[in-house]
């Protein structure tokens, strides 16, 4: 059965000993302490004893072991001070402060007690012949409990440390995400931020049930928004990622076993939204870690929820698009699949000319819309197989700004960039082009990025009043037009990735003239 307790709430079966390391030159004393402390137990944990019998010895284990709760240290080894020496190296040059010193010496004329508590950052001080077994046991009882407490409260610190630290983080990453306006860039950022928080890396998925779904659920039954790593999901999710997926959605939180790990969304809808994490590293976070994927999980939530809703809007508004825009090429006898060419077209440009995500998106779905000024053009002037009068064409190029008319005014993003599209899309960089006469950079990029793509799919593709251009002649076409009809930065683009422009070209391509 899954769990979402901490680790620390876990019974643990075996508790380590308490580790005690004797200090002393005489064997004898390292033989006595260890008979005497044969059979002690604290808090349901026995003791480890490790012996030095110099103060070099004692320097070396203390640096290769650091979870050291006592040293009985002897005074007088190799000098006559050399255990005060390794009190003052234990606390001021490797810096430790937690480990209990109780200080033991047959010599107590050469350390005498009140310098030596005022002087040396030690426990307690004990003359040899003074330890009987009973106030050996006392003593030992005295510094563990101290030892114990102190690293509860250094624990205790870094703990909150971290959390401060995390918590941090987890507003960050949260203002971060809410800048996301796609599903996918929202994923990708979620696991950086995921990935940032717990310092491990992982595979995943993000998961939404689908419609239908029961509370006990099988691999059909939710739906696998996005992926990331090595995780296979070709034949669905596995079987222990459904218990953890229904269990999450049972208990409406974050749950944890394991190599596995689901972070359960909160929704003000009925449908749930849950992120799979797996991967061995998973198994060794912190009870911080978890702490701070739960609350993190919470506050992305909310944001998660609107943006699925965002998509859909976005979803359903390039349906609208795209079947405005295929009505209009259709009437002009055009094929539907060349706006989807174009589409994808001034997305690779976009993306080459280093545009932001979010820009390349508004272009890409708003790019159908740039001929839809040709719905108020008569039939006469735009199905006319030959070539158009002055008057006509006059007429013609009036659809420019019928477009612009049609798509103006609206707050939408993306209808915005289709208005300004429509418009423009006939501009020249030179200023020679319609309607007004615009050129550079007073032409938006939209218009610019939209103008090579249009003019290439028209001139590759066969219409029933002309024969497709062989690829070469375009090429030497846009290499005498740029800096006239072309703007030169779109057309080194175009140039970069005609290799990815002519797979897509090819992936898309039916008969305009069938």
């Amino acid at each position: 059965m899954p769990f979402s307790l901490l680790k620390s709430d876990v019974v643990k079966i075996q508790l380590k000993p308490w580790r005690i390391l004797i200090v002393d030159d005489e064997i004898d004393i390292h033989t006595v302490t260890k008979m005497a402390l044969k059979r002690f137990e604290l808090e349901e944990r026995g003791v480890e004893f490790l012996s030095a019998f110099s103060s070099k010895e004692a320097k070396q284990i203390i640096e290769e072991n650091d979870d050291i709760a006592l040293i009985f240290l002897d005074v007088v080894m190799e000098t006559d001070d050399a255990g005060l020496l390794v009190a003052k190296w234990l606390r001021e040059e490797n810096k430790n402060v937690l480990t209990r010193i109780i200080l033991r010496t047959g010599q107590p004329g050469q350390a005498p007690e009140e310098d030596v508590i005022m002087n040396y950052d030690i426990n307690d001080y004990k003359q040899k012949t003074e330890l009987d077994r009973t106030k050996l046991f006392t003593a030992v009882v005295t510094a563990l409990r101290a030892y114990r407490d102190l690293i509860k409260i250094d624990q205790s610190r870094i703990y909150e440390r971290a959390y401060r630290v995390g918590l941090q983080q987890v507003i960050e990453s949260t203002a971060d995400l809410l800048q996301e306006k796609t599903l996918k860039n929202f994923f990708n950022g979620l696991l950086q931020q995921v990935v940032s928080l717990i310092h491990v890396d992982q595979e995943g998925a993000l998961v939404k049930p689908i419609d239908g779904a029961g509370t006990i659920c099988c691999a059909n039954d939710y739906q696998v928004i996005a992926e990331c790593g090595d995780i296979s999901l070709e034949n669905g999710l596995e079987p222990k990622a459904i218990e953890l997926l229904d269990e999450a959605r049972r208990i409406k939180g974050s749950v944890f076993e394991g190599e596995h790990y689901v972070a359960y969304f909160p929704s003000n809808s009925d449908k749930d939204s849950l992120l799979y994490l797996k991967g061995n590293q998973i198994e060794q976070l912190t009870d911080v870690n978890i702490q701070l994927l739960n609350l993190f999980s919470n506050s992305i939530g909310i944001a998660f929820d609107n943006l699925l809703l965002n998509e859909e809007i976005i979803k359903t508004q390039e349906d609208l698009i795209n079947r405005l825009g295929n009505a209009v090429e259709s009437r002009s006898k055009e094929s539907g699949n060349h706006i989807k060419r174009m589409s994808g077209f001034c997305f690779i440009l976009a993306h080459e000319l280093g545009l932001s995500e979010s820009d390349c998106e508004i272009l890409k779905q708003s790019t159908p819309m740039h001929d839809v000024g040709k719905i108020s053009i008569p039939d006469s002037i735009l199905l006319k197989p030959g070539r158009l009068t002055d008057d006509e064409m006059f007429i013609m190029k009036q659809h420019s700004e019928l477009g612009f008319d049609i798509l103006a005014g609206s707050e939408r993003p993306i209808l915005n960039a289709a208005a300004i599209i429509a418009k423009q899309h006939h501009e020249k960089f030179d200023g020679s082009g319609y309607p007004a006469g615009l050129k550079g950079d007073e032409i938006h990029i939209f218009a610019r990025i939209v103008a090579v793509a249009d003019v290439f799919d028209a001139l590759i593709h066969k219409r029933c009043y002309k024969e497709p251009w062989a690829l070469e002649d375009i090429l030497t076409l846009f290499k005498q037009e740029t800096n006239k009809h072309f703007d030169p930065d779109v057309i080194a683009a175009f140039t970069r990735r005609l290799a990815d422009i002519l797979e897509l070209n090819n992936k898309l391509t039916k008969s305009d003239c069938l």
